[in-house]
């Protein structure tokens, strides 16, 4: 049996939402490989050394849900778990990962247009950035991130659009 029109958009959707989060992990494995910093609870001590603890695990744990839940949108055991969360789930993705990248963006813009030389976060290039000289792959790197999750939250969007129109 061919399946519906909306079935297929789901499962595109959700396709797409899947490939995104593995795009998501090759590029941080990226990051790894050539060198670029991320937080780590090395050399932190008390509470700095929690805090970035903490942040590590809740960062996994969404990765983790962030994988499985656009499986769950397309494949049939994704049924097993209420309608309600699947969507709840995808929508908050969505909006994290576009919160994330469309202010990554924006502050990137304006930081580097001078229009706001401390950019919206009021840090400057050195500050965010560790230099105030970065190489280009550095900055090419944090500029593609936030496309990359401005992306994201562009198709956990569409995946949650297209699983709301399924009729179960």
């Amino acid at each position: 049996m061919e399946p519906s029109g909306d079935l297929r958009a789901n499962r595109r959707a959700a396709y797409a939402a899947f490939a995104w989060v593995m795009v998501f992990l090759a590029w941080h494995v990226v990051w790894y490989v050539t060198g670029l910093e991320y937080p780590s609870a090395s050399g932190r001590h008390g509470t700095r050394q929690v805090v970035i603890q903490v942040f590590s695990l809740v960062v996994v744990l969404m990765v983790v849900v962030g994988a499985l839940l656009p499986l769950a949108l397309a494949r049939p055991w994704g049924r097993r778990v209420p309608r309600w969360m699947l969507l709840s789930l995808a929508w908050t993705g969505a909006v994290l990962l576009a919160a994330r990248g469309v202010s990554g963006v924006g502050d990137d813009l304006v930081r580097v247009t001078g229009i706001l030389p401390k950019g919206f976060t009021g840090l400057t290039t050195a500050q965010t950035l560790g230099t105030s000289h970065p190489s280009l792959w550095a900055l090419f790197a944090g500029g593609a991130t936030d496309v990359l999750f401005t992306v994201g939250g562009l198709t956990f969007a569409l995946a949650a659009i297209a699983y709301r129109r399924l009729r179960h």
